[in-house]
């Protein structure tokens, strides 16, 4: 994984019991399967991991694990 943010929501997701296996950080949430709601408990452990705020809609499921990464560096988590 290119980053610290993109490795760390494909752990959250292993956590949420969604299968990682061939995930890379061009892989929609959509083609993980996962619904709107899977997608809100994502946000919310998400938010727990970082310690920053994610509203509502601010994930979604034609997004990318990179472009979800961009959305958490966006509140000024470090990619590193």
């Amino acid at each position: 994984m290119e980053n610290s943010i993109v490795s760390r929501v494909v752990t959250v997701l292993g956590e949420l019991e969604v299968s990682t296996a061939g995930v890379t950080p061009d892989t929609t949430f959509e083609a993980m399967e996962i619904d709107s709601l899977l997608l809100e408990e994502l946000a919310l452990r998400l938010q727990l991991s970082f310690g920053v705020e994610i509203e509502m809609g601010e994930l979604v499921p034609e997004q990318t694990v990179a472009e979800a990464a961009a959305v958490i560096a966006s509140k000024g988590v470090p990619v590193a």
